[in-house]
């Protein structure tokens, strides 16, 4: 049986390249288990006045993120 499951997680960063470092963790160590397969990221963050983009991941099977909704911005 294949079972999807959306997974939230929140945190705390200093920067935006601390909270990058947390989640490349989260998913490595993600992909290193056979049984799961990552789907996607989606990156929420505060309003603010800069916006957030994210760059293509390193190229993992199956692993497509989605973009944040236009206005996104983190302070």
């Amino acid at each position: 049986m294949k079972v999807k499951a959306t997974v939230v997680f929140s945190f705390q960063a200093r920067t935006l390249e601390d909270a990058g470092r947390v989640l490349d963790d989260v998913l490595a160590r993600a992909l290193e288990r056979d049984d799961v397969e990552v789907g996607g990221v989606e990156l929420l963050s505060p309003p603010g006045e800069h916006l957030v983009t994210l760059p293509a991941p390193a190229a993992h099977a199956g692993f497509a993120p989605a973009q944040p909704p236009a206005g996104v911005g983190i302070t």
